[in-house]
């Protein structure tokens, strides 16, 4: 061997001895870092792999009705979920699966999709899975991996009435809201309400959860629960009462029941504590307990009747005759006339060339203001509204909170609309509305809107002579260690004397009670009933039914409204439910005792 091959051969030998020895080097300071250094930092990470941190839910507080009756309760089931990072084949697992589950492989596909809130989170794919496919799952466990289930509450409602529209439902969260409300402990997946008392009273109804820590092997399955860390148990929603109820509740929603569409409400005066409200068409509640199947879902939401759209607050309808009151009230107060003013009724009133009918086609004669709200007559109020400016008329209507929201403690309240001047110069120009727009107006036609609860409101200032109430179903909630009772703000009405009181009671106690009156059959026999009766016209279909009114027995007062679209005629059809309620009430509520103090119904 020459020396320079020798040479060579040595530089070669020296340089890789340099480069093991330095990748031992490197070797030796990692294992270092890792194993000393950097001990706490992976040991960590080892830790995390080891262990999983399983959500507990928490049972939400559990809603009753004001005498203690159970609306919305809590019941458990067990719900199956798959972890997409653990899932070793997913055709072959979600295939075995949904063999067991009873599911198409590709519904699963779709839920995983639907519910995915990550790789390592665990996504629903099955609700309320009974103990005999747990344990098919449980046995062949090794056959599942990523799959895991878990007791969880949901919704239950045993009282037996529906009530939909002020209970509302739950649904997860989404992102809008997750935005919104992640600072205070949300997560995607959870179960946040989402219309009616649900969603109002999130915040007291909502309890917190809980953890418990499980070990798992490097494939991810469970090896059991891990002892050295304390699990932290969930804690419970606080219990809602409601002003509602129950038996009444269920009484109105059979008196409804034969009604496709309507709203009734039976509210306290004197505070604004509704006792029932029933909008229908309704639906069942424990619809929205489960995984909503979706063709139910279309069903309701495209049905035309609309049942998910709550009547009592949303739904603007002219209020007919039962705001021809107002008119006598603003005319009273203002001196445009008196009660003894009177005008002859021939059945229909001529201005220009146009010819506007009272609802009697034969007329109601001579008439005074009394006399006018009694039998409902048109033509007075035709010839009233002459006299008065419509700003006027706008402002007294105002007054009783009409043209804004009631806030009550519900969603989705509408306004309603009132037309003044300025409306109708908006809508139709200056100059492009007359004298004849006014007369639609004051028997309440035309641009005139209320919704029901509106009316509510109303009639419950017209039997307290000016109390404006706040209309609300949440009564008080249980906290921790004492009752909280909700509050809510009262107004008065200062502007009318008593004299226009005594005028507005004695007539809405004849239009009940003296034989002539449009709403006989709402009299019940042994209380004094005051009310009146509307009949919408309504250019699209049958028209429109309205009765509100209220009953004294000397110690308390309740009133009632009852709606019915395309339900026909006041006097005819509204009237008699309302007379069936009061009935019932003086029955079964005032003669038990069951109204008197917070505590009861």
């Amino acid at each position: 061997m020459s020396f320079f091959s020798y040479s060579v051969t040595k530089t070669i030998k020296n340089v890789s001895l340099f480069i093991v020895g330095l990748v031992f080097v490197i070797l030796l300071y990692r294992f270092y870092q890792i194993q000393i250094q950097q001990h706490n930092k992976y040991s960590g990470i080892a830790e995390d792999n080891r262990i999983r941190m399983v959500t507990l839910e928490a049972p939400r507080g559990i809603i009753y009705d004001r005498i203690g009756d159970i609306l919305v309760d809590n019941k458990f089931q067990y719900n199956v979920f798959i972890i997409p990072f653990e899932v070793d084949s997913i055709n072959k697992c979600y295939q075995k699966l949904g063999e067991v589950l009873g599911l198409d492989k590709e519904i699963i596909e779709e839920r995983v999709k639907k519910n995915w809130r990550g790789r390592f989170k665990p996504a629903l794919v099955a609700k309320g899975v009974n103990m005999q496919v747990l344990s098919r799952i449980e046995e062949h466990k090794l056959e599942f991996p990523g799959v895991i289930y878990k007791l969880d509450p949901y919704r239950s409602y045993p009282s037996g009435v529906n009530l939909t529209h002020v209970l509302g439902y739950l649904r997860e969260i989404n992102s809008s809201a997750l935005k919104r409300l992640k600072k205070y402990g949300y997560n995607y997946g959870d179960l946040i309400g989402w219309e009616g008392v649900e969603r109002q009273y999130e915040s007291i109804l909502r309890g917190e959860k809980g953890y418990k820590y499980v070990q798992v092997n490097a494939k991810g399955r469970i090896l059991g629960d891990l002892e050295s860390k304390e699990n932290i148990q969930p804690q419970p929603g606080n219990d809602l009462y409601l002003t509602i109820n129950r038996e009444l509740q269920d009484t109105c929603e059979r008196i409804l029941a034969d009604t496709s569409k309507g709203a009734i409400i039976v509210i306290d005066p004197d505070n604004g504590q509704i006792l029932s409200a029933v909008s229908k068409p309704d639906y069942s509640p424990e619809i929205f307990s489960g995984i909503i199947n979706q063709e139910v879902w279309d069903s309701l939401s495209n049905d035309p009747d609309r049942p998910l759209f709550n009547r009592l607050t949303s739904a603007e309808y002219p209020p007919a005759s039962t705001f021809k009151m107002m008119a006598a009230m603003g005319a009273l107060e203002n001196n445009i006339v008196d009660s003894a003013w009177s005008v002859n009724c021939p059945g229909y009133y001529k201005l220009g060339r146009r010819t506007f009918k009272c609802w009697k086609e034969w007329g109601h004669g001579r008439v005074a203001m009394e006399k006018s709200i009694e039998q409902s007559c048109d033509v007075y109020y035709y010839r009233l509204i002459r006299k008065m400016d419509l700003d006027l008329w706008a402002e007294t209507v105002r007054k009783f909170g009409f043209g804004e929201p009631t806030q009550i403690d519900l969603t989705s309240e509408n306004s309603g609309n009132i037309p003044d001047k300025n409306y109708m110069n908006s809508v139709y120009g200056k100059n492009g509305w007359t004298e004849g727009y006014k007369l639609n107006i004051v028997i309440g036609q035309g641009e005139v809107l209320v919704t029901p609860i509106q009316m509510a409101k109303f009639i419950s200032a017209l039997a307290t002579r000016g109390k404006l109430i706040h209309p609300h179903v949440g009564l008080k909630y249980f906290d921790t260690e004492k009752f909280r009772t909700f509050t809510t703000e009262k107004d008065s009405i200062e502007s009318f004397t008593p004299q226009t009181w005594d005028i507005i009671e004695e007539s809405l106690y004849e239009v009940v009670n003296d034989p002539a009156g449009t709403a006989n059959l709402a009299n019940v026999r042994g209380v004094k009933v005051y009310g009146k009766t509307g009949t919408a016209q309504n250019p699209h279909g049958e028209n429109h039914a309205w009765f509100i009114g209220y009953a004294d027995n000397g110690q308390k007062k309740v009133a009632v409204t009852v709606f019915l679209e395309n339900g026909g005629s006041g006097g005819h059809d509204a009237a008699p439910v309302a007379g069936k309620i009061l009935k019932y009430y003086l029955k079964n509520i005032w003669t038990d005792n069951k109204t008197s103090g917070q505590n009861n119904g």
